[in-house]
């Protein structure tokens, strides 16, 4: 019986359950489709196609090594999977789960339906510590838990040879490995409107050396580095897109991290390693919040801040942000850097959400989207729940107006990171880099910088800006329904939020949450951004 293996977000063939499976039922068809309309969906950008790419590519010769190659399609996948169980006899299709955007979600709906129609089987299996449905929160940590404590999926020897099966007359073989190149590059997506090129961005043929070198010596400063901007990239596990893509098992992972502490002494070292495996435990927590409530993506958590910030969007300001000009060294060296590479350490993405949430009093929507173009390492269900808890949209925790100035002092102190990404500041001192608007305009002369000419004065004035934030969020909260404010925040707490224990009140759960000994807002977008 021939199956169909969909490959999704999950490039790899180490623990993977529906592999795994599939390769136990008989041949099987390893497949990729590049589906042309999820290309044109506006958190898409064609730098996440060029690192899938390369993924595709590695997970072609692991196939290979199988004695089957992936075949890779272009279409909808519903209209290619049929297509292609018709041409092959296939009577099965096995993939991951997946928890993605909302385009995602409709699309395995469609899927789900044409299988159905033509009679074909399509089996699902869990690739993270998410449940669907979940009906309640209170047992998530321990169901998590065992799951990710579970034993790996051993990907098999070899699989059944698939052409030495009966297929139809005119199946199509998959590309060679010496033409699956040329082929990725002719079935390509494309974009009318995308950011400019990631040159520098993180490759997937990087995997194995990024995964050594983290574990190897990189961990070392971990915990020290992670939330200085120029030093982060060097410190930080760097893990995070070949998760995203599924190239990397988040069970293997944890495994891996444990198991690596357990051969340590209490040092440096081990408390730097636990500090990276506290940060993963959040991954699929938020994951699960996207999977239990996919309108996260589209709307407010809390309803109650529908309004607030609509009415007061201002195009210029969100230009600005998006093209690294306005005025705050960090702030703009953060966005130039994530332009440029595709990636940003943990508190530089902190801090660009807040300074566009609250500071230039963005809805967090626009900037999500063009975020998520940004990020290689983009990943729905821990993008739109942590921008919303950023943005100050959830109502289970504190507001944090980050000052980039504050943060331009402590985490950038002699400029490394800024005199890179700003290379029209590189000949300022540091006591006028972190503040160039205060430079008197002999200096501007002597430095070689003319504020509003080669470098912006600032689009708007930092403490008026973060009192205004302040009042504005006040004066919303005032207005509110209180009876009604806490009824919504109630059901969003038993829905969403974090406990080993079943929370009994929306007060005791933000106490908790306050006085709790595991880190609250360390956690940021994808789990080693920190």
């Amino acid at each position: 019986m021939i199956s169909i293996l969909w490959f999704k977000r999950d490039l790899r063939l180490d623990d993977h359950a529906a592999l795994t499976a599939a390769a136990k039922r008989g041949p099987v068809l390893p497949l990729y489709i590049i589906e042309p309309d999820y290309w044109q969906q506006p958190d898409t950008s064609l730098r996440h196609w060029q690192f899938i790419k390369g993924a595709l590519l590695e997970l072609d010769k692991q196939l290979r090594s199988l004695g089957q190659p992936l075949m890779v399609l272009r279409g909808p996948a519903s209209k290619v999977l049929v297509q292609l169980c018709q041409q092959y006899q296939a009577t099965a299709v096995f993939s991951h789960e997946e928890t993605g955007n909302l385009w995602s979600y409709q699309r395995d709906v469609a899927v789900a339906q044409a299988l159905k129609a033509h009679g074909v089987a399509w089996f699902q299996f869990r690739q993270f510590a998410i449940f669907r449905p979940l009906l309640n929160r209170d047992h998530w940590f321990h169901q998590a838990d065992d799951w990710l404590k579970s034993p790996l999926e051993k990907p098999p020897q070899a699989l059944t040879p698939l052409f030495a099966a009966v297929v139809t007359p005119h199946a199509e073989l998959p590309a060679s490995g010496a033409h699956l190149e040329q082929k990725l590059t002719e079935l390509a997506p494309t974009r009318q409107h995308d950011l400019p090129p990631c040159h520098s961005m993180q490759q997937a043929f990087a995997f194995k050396d990024t995964v050594h070198s983290f574990f190897a010596n990189r961990a070392n400063n971990y915990q020290k580095h992670i939330s200085y901007a120029a030093k982060a990239d060097q410190s930080c596990s760097r893990l995070s897109p070949y998760l995203s893509y599924g190239m990397l098992s988040m069970r293997a992972l944890q495994q891996q991290c444990v198991q690596q502490m357990q051969q340590l002494q209490p040092g440096t070292r081990k408390v730097a390693l636990q500090a990276f495996f506290s940060r993963l435990r959040w991954h699929c927590h938020f994951m699960q919040k996207l999977e239990d409530d996919p309108v996260i993506e589209m709307a407010n958590m809390h309803p109650g801040f529908d309004g607030m910030r609509e009415l007061d969007f201002s195009r210029e300001k969100f230009a600005a942000f998006c093209a690294g000009q306005t005025g705050y060294p960090l702030i703009d060296a953060a966005i130039r850097c994530l332009l440029s590479t595709g990636w940003l350490h943990f508190r530089g993405r902190a801090m660009l959400v807040a300074f566009a949430s609250y500071h230039l009093w963005l809805h967090w929507r626009p900037t999500a989207l063009f975020l998520a173009q940004c990020f290689v390492d983009y990943e729905p269900g821990i993008h739109y729940p942590q921008i919303q808890m950023q943005s100050g949209t959830t109502s289970m925790n504190p507001n944090r107006i980050y000052n980039p100035l504050k943060q331009s002092q402590q985490k950038d102190p002699e400029g490394h990171f800024i005199r890179r990404w700003c290379p029209e500041l590189a000949l300022l001192p540091d006591s006028w880099l972190h503040s160039p608007w205060l430079l008197p305009a002999q200096l501007q002369r002597r430095y070689g910088v003319l504020l509003g000419i080669d470098y912006p004065m600032p689009i708007v004035q930092l403490e008026q800006a973060m009192r205004e934030a302040r009042a504005k969020l006040s004066a919303w909260s005032a207005q509110q329904d209180k009876t009604l404010w806490r009824a919504q925040q109630q059901q969003l707490v038993q829905r969403h939020a974090s406990r080993k224990k079943p929370v009994k009140s929306t007060k005791a759960a933000i106490t908790s949450a306050k006085t709790s000994t595991t880190p609250q807002q360390l956690q940021i977008f994808t789990e080693d951004s920190v």
